[in-house]
C-alpha cells in the first residue's frame, strides 16, 4: 500500500487496510481531528464557524470534506453522513439542505461547487448567499464545510467577520492517500491579500506558513464509488441546467419571474395565448424566451398589473 512517510509520526501507521484508517482509529492525523473538535465545539457554543477546502481537481477535497464530517457526525453520537441530506451540489442544494440539517439537528454539511463555478454569476450568488445566511447563523449550531477550487473566490466579508476559522489547502494526491496544509484565519487574511496580488494564486500557499500539515487516506471503496455516483449525479444536474440556460428556454417559474406574474398567471396566459413548449425536461416544460414580450404585451392589454406574486 502506498503511503505517506512515516519515519517521524508513528501516530500515521496504518491500523485497518480495509476501512483506511490510522493508528488513531482515523482517516487523518491527530492534530487535525483536535482542530476538527476545536471547531465543533465552537459552534455548539454559538460561534459561527467554517471549514474551508481548496485545492486542485482531483486532489481530493470532497474525501477530506466527507471524512471531516463523518467524524463531525461521530462526535455527535451518529454514523457517517447521509449524502442525500448533508452533502450539497450548488447553492441552490446547499440553502435546501441547510433547512433539512437544521430541522433534524444534523450538526455538519458540506457545500461543493460541483462545477457550477465557471461564471462570475455562480460566485456572486453563493458570496451573498454565504453572507445572508451567516446573519442568522448561530442559532442554527451547524458547521459548515466548503469544498472550493480556490479560496480566492470568497469574499472579503466573510473573513472580515471572522467566520472561516480554518482553513485545509489539499495537494499533490498520491494512489491511496492525500497531504493538507492547514492555515488559522488570520494566516488566511495573509493569504487572501498575497493572492489579489499573483497572477498564480495557488503560489500563496508557498509565502505563509502552515499552521500545521498532514496526510488523509483515500475512502472506502465502497464508500468512495457512493460518493462518485452522487457527485456525478450533482454534476450532470448543473450541466443540463447550463444547457438550459444556453439554449434560451424558460418554464414557468423562471417566465414568472421575469414578467413579475405568478407561476399560476403564466400558466393561464400561455393556455390562452395556445403557446406551445418546445421541451419537456425533468417532467417540467420549457418554453422559448422569445415568448416573455408577447407575455408582457398580453398582460398590459388585459390591464394587469405586473406587482409581483399576488396574483
Amino acid at each position: 500500500m502506498d503511503l505517506p512517510n512515516v519515519e517521524q509520526d508513528s501516530e500515521v501507521l496504518v491500523r485497518d487496510y480495509e476501512n483506511c484508517l490510522y493508528s488513531n482509529g482515523l482517516p487523518y492525523d491527530k492534530k487535525l481531528q483536535e482542530n476538527i473538535a476545536s471547531l465543533d465545539k465552537r459552534v455548539f457554543d454559538n460561534f459561527a464557524s467554517m471549514l474551508i477546502l481548496d485545492g486542485g481537481v482531483g486532489h481530493g477535497k470532497t474525501t477530506l470534506a466527507v471524512e471531516v464530517a463523518d467524524s463531525v457526525n461521530k462526535i455527535h453520537g451518529l454514523g457517517k453522513i447521509d449524502f442525500s441530506k448533508q452533502l450539497a451540489m450548488g447553492a441552490a442544494d446547499f440553502l435546501r439542505k441547510l433547512r433539512i440539517c437544521f430541522e433534524e439537528e444534523l450538526p455538519v454539511i458540506i457545500y461543493t461547487e460541483a462545477g457550477d463555478f465557471n461564471k462570475r454569476g455562480s460566485l456572486t450568488k453563493l458570496n451573498a448567499i454565504l453572507n445572508r445566511t451567516f446573519e442568522t447563523f448561530r442559532a442554527f449550531k451547524i458547521l459548515v464545510i466548503l469544498d472550493l477550487p480556490s479560496f480566492h473566490v470568497l469574499d472579503n466579508d466573510l473573513l472580515d467577520k471572522q467566520i472561516p476559522r480554518l482553513l485545509l489547502h489539499v495537494s499533490t494526491r498520491q494512489s491511496t492517500y492525500g497531504n493538507y496544509q492547514g492555515y488559522s484565519l488570520y494566516r488566511m487574511m495573509y493569504i487572501k491579500a498575497k493572492m489579489g496580488k499573483l497572477i498564480v494564486k495557488p503560489f500563496a500557499y508557498e509565502l505563509v506558513d502552515a499552521n500545521f500539515r498532514g496526510h488523509f487516506l483515500n475512502l472506502p471503496k465502497d464508500r468512495a464509488k457512493l460518493l462518485d455516483k452522487v457527485s456525478i449525479k450533482g454534476k450532470l444536474k448543473i450541466l443540463r441546467k447550463s444547457e438550459i440556460e444556453a439554449s434560451g428556454l424558460v418554464n414557468y417559474n423562471m417566465l414568472a419571474s421575469k414578467i413579475e406574474m405568478s407561476p399560476r398567471w403564466i400558466k393561464a396566459a400561455i393556455k390562452k395565448l395556445k403557446i406551445k413548449h418546445e421541451r419537456v425536461i425533468d417532467h417540467a416544460k420549457y418554453f422559448p424566451d422569445t415568448i416573455v414580450n408577447r407575455l408582457i404585451d398580453y398582460a398590459e392589454s388585459h390591464g394587469e398589473k405586473r406587482q409581483g406574486w399576488h396574483k
